[in-house]
């Protein structure tokens, strides 16, 4: 598949990437936009918009940039996720060879979902999902399981923001409606979904939970409608169920009552 390219979002990758390979030493406006062959502008505009988020810092004195010490938070947190993703391994294979559906693992950043491990077969005609990629948080199964268990004035802040709400907010749910379903995840341990991520794919996911009783990381199974048909997703949500509580166990977690 094609995927489009966003400049300033490339720019901004080229440019860590640069400084990272050159032992982190600091650069100035002039010479990174030279070694690039980015455009001086852009790249200054880049380099002001990554210095005002922590991921470079500017010396004034010398009027360069460097590596800013929140790539030091971003990259711990990448390594939780992925050690994380180490230990729920094992239990993502034994639930593809039980179910023979692509099993994912995802984890909530902001208003998304990022798949950091999955499980999957080799067929030609498989569904695939990248490691990496973003899912929306107001939709899916994945997603309805970190919803389910957040306060509610964290809800009503995403449903001001439009996330738990398809563009279509006129015909889609009312937000009682929506904290009714989400009630019902909480009672059941485990999240459905059909069709919403993509037409004629359905899925179900239940929460793995951290020490403190929040939600961490989702498990879950996507397949086509015929293959995971409504009438099976009960039983693969009780699977799930059983497979996340194990995992919560294993990382030190506790669910909450």
């Amino acid at each position: 598949m094609v995927q489009s390219q966003v400049p300033a979002v490339e720019g901004a990758v080229r440019i860590l990437t640069f400084l990272k390979d050159r032992n982190h030493r600091p650069w100035g406006v002039s010479e990174l936009s030279r070694s690039l062959q980015l455009n001086k502008s852009t790249c200054f505009n880049i380099l002001r918009a990554l210095a005002r988020h922590g991921l470079l810092t500017y010396d004034g004195g010398t009027k360069k940039y460097a590596l800013g010490s929140a790539l030091i938070a971003l990259g711990g947190a990448a390594s939780v996720a992925a050690s994380r993703a180490d230990v729920a391994k094992p239990f993502l294979q034994d639930l593809f060879v039980e179910l023979g559906l692509t099993c994912l693992l995802g984890q909530r950043f902001q208003e998304q979902v990022i798949i950091v491990d999955r499980v999957e077969a080799q067929d030609a005609f498989r569904i695939t999902i990248p490691i990496g990629q973003a899912l929306p948080l107001g939709q899916g199964a994945l997603g309805r399981c970190f919803l389910a268990h957040l306060p509610e004035t964290e809800l009503d802040r995403l449903w001001a923001r439009g996330v738990l709400a398809k563009a279509e907010r006129r015909r889609g749910p009312r937000y009682p409606q929506v904290k009714k379903a989400l009630e019902e995840v909480r009672r059941r341990g485990f999240a459905e979904s059909f069709g919403e991520v993509a037409k004629g794919v359905n899925a179900v996911a239940a929460p793995i939970f951290g020490h403190r009783g929040q939600v961490i990381l989702a498990v879950g199974v996507i397949g086509f409608s015929s293959f995971l048909p409504p009438r099976k997703l009960a039983r693969c949500g009780r699977k799930l169920r059983e497979i996340s509580g194990l995992i919560t166990r294993v990382m030190g977690g506790q669910a909450r009552p």
